[in-house]
């Protein structure tokens, strides 16, 4: 390929992978910059196109198993069908007696704490 484009997976002789996130269009002097990340790092790198190129072969495109998408069918896997309602917790009155935290244990609880001493 020579032409970049976002979501292409390329890589160096050393076995480095490296995915394009975009292109610029050409500036005043004409040079087409190819903005990248190494897959192992976040970095954004930018290099012209040319150089790119002699340093970079084409390996893959993974725009089609973009992250974005999974993320989005996990959520929509984790929401009810429409058709049923949504579970509510239970109001504090139908709670059952020893699930309700009374006030004497509260204290126990706060009271059971070393005190510190100066």
């Amino acid at each position: 390929m020579t032409d970049p484009i976002r979501n292409d997976v390329f890589e160096d002789a050393n076995g480095v992978r490296v995915a394009v996130k975009q292109t610029y269009p050409p500036n005043a002097l004409g040079v087409i910059l190819v903005e990248y990340k190494n897959l192992s790092d976040s970095n954004l790198r930018f290099m012209p196109k040319e150089q790119f190129l002699e340093c970079f072969h084409w390996v893959d495109n993974f725009g089609s198993t973009d992250t974005f998408v999974k993320v989005v069918k996990k959520k929509a896997e984790q929401l009810p069908p429409k058709g049923e309602p949504k579970k509510e917790e239970a109001p504090a009155a139908e709670l059952k007696a020893d699930e309700v935290i009374k006030p004497a244990q509260d204290h126990e609880i706060s009271s059971a704490a070393p005190a510190r001493s100066s």
